[in-house]
């Protein structure tokens, strides 16, 4: 996939890592491009290792240093690792004898990395999706931040929406002498994304409004454009949707299905009164939705999904019982809440006779997220769940153009 997007953090990273040792941390959502950004350096020794669901003791630790090809005439202690490293056993120093104590075992075998990790250098050790780290790899990681060689670089990827344990906990042991530096990764703009999809499709095709600009989303939604297929949810999207649907409690999943179906994002209380819950579960619920990642802050005090096609796939999980339900409670009458302002009376007018927020803004020379925000405001006030809910309100408006 072409890189587009990323020159600005790319050279944030690069000097960065010019300047060892230093921690570095890479958060985005997933598919936002934390790895394919890591993949554009040039010119340096890098070890991959990736945290995964099933937390292996220092997995991603392993993965990346089974890859290297450690020099001779290693630091004795080093020979720790053989058990770990079958790979590359025969290139370390010999075992040495077992220790009684399985904490002194444990600190000799974090000094052997630190040592391996050194005879290395210059080298930057990556560990990615370090939302999944394990407890052994966590210490481990605790313990090489604090005394990393001079030719040692570390940095750490994760999404912060699936993290329990703070990252930043590691930068808060940090001694002076080490460096540290923390890039977020944003989805591409409009204009972004219309380069990327240019570089994968032939003509001009607009992948903004399905994929909110993750890099990922649009290569999957151009691929199954190139394939003649209608662009649907991707697959890997909806699975990931659906993994984290299953892992929800039945409170969260409600209240992000009922945001699903929606059509603009809702105030806490609109959304429980669609899912069917008492406000103060709904609150919960969203809370934990809201830390899991599935649902956001769109506007302040109105939610939804992060990107449309996670919208759909949600929507596409909801079985068709539970979906007329949650379309009898969307359609039901709700109590106001608030008194709307001329500009968000001159906006629900338009949408009311069908007009696209686009066309709104094109016709009241606003911005696309200006009139998004109205409508937000105006749903939240009118105690409504649904856009197309305007049509019953409008008359009791006074429309302008």
């Amino acid at each position: 996939m072409p890189f587009v997007g990323r020159e600005r953090e790319l050279c944030q990273l690069t000097g960065a890592l010019a300047r060892p040792p230093v921690v570095i941390l890479i958060e985005g959502e997933a598919g936002v491009g934390k790895t394919r950004l890591l993949h554009e350096l040039t010119g340096r020794s890098m070890l991959f290792g990736s945290c995964h669901p099933m937390r292996f003791p220092y997995g991603p630790v392993v993965e990346a240093l089974r890859e290297a090809c450690p020099p001779k005439d290693l630091n004795p202690i080093t020979g720790a690792l053989r058990p770990l490293l079958p790979e590359c056993a025969h290139l370390l120093p010999p075992a040495p004898p077992a220790l009684q104590n399985a904490q002194v075992e444990r600190h000799r075998l974090f000094r052997a990395v630190l040592s391996l990790l050194d005879a290395l250098g210059p080298i930057t050790l990556v560990v990615e999706d370090v939302h999944w780290v394990d407890q052994d790899t966590r210490e481990l990681l605790g313990f090489l931040v604090r005394c990393l060689p001079p030719t040692v670089n570390l940095v750490l990827t994760y999404r912060g929406e699936d993290l329990r344990h703070p990252v930043a906990e590691l930068l808060a042991h940090l001694p002076p002498r080490i460096d540290h530096a923390e890039l977020a990764l944003a989805p591409l703009d409009v204009e972004q994304t219309a380069l990327l999809a240019k570089h994968l499709l032939p003509g001009a095709v607009d992948l903004w409004p399905l994929t909110c600009g993750v890099p990922s989303a649009i290569e999957e939604l151009a691929r199954m454009l190139a394939d003649g297929r209608p662009p649907g949810t991707p697959p890997a999207l909806r699975d990931t949707v659906q993994l984290k649907l299953d892992a929800l409690p039945p409170v969260a999943r409600r209240m992000v299905q009922a945001a699903a179906m929606l059509d603009e994002p809702a105030a806490p209380k609109a959304l429980a009164s669609v899912a069917g819950i008492p406000p103060e579960q709904g609150e919960r619920g969203l809370a934990e939705a809201l830390r899991r990642g599935l649902l956001r802050e769109c506007t302040p005090g109105a939610y939804g999904l992060r990107q449309p096609l996670a919208r759909q796939a949600v929507r596409e999980s909801i079985t068709p019982m539970v979906r007329r339900r949650l379309s009898r409670r969307i359609d039901a009458p709700t109590e106001p809440l608030g008194i709307l302002s001329p500009r968000e009376e001159q906006v629900i007018g338009l949408a009311a006779d069908g007009l696209t927020n686009k066309e709104i803004a094109e016709s009241l020379f606003l911005s696309p997220r200006t009139v998004e925000v109205h409508v937000a405001n105006a749903l939240r006030k009118l105690g409504l769940t649904s856009r197309r809910q305007f049509q019953r309100t409008a008359p009791h408006t006074t429309r302008r153009t």
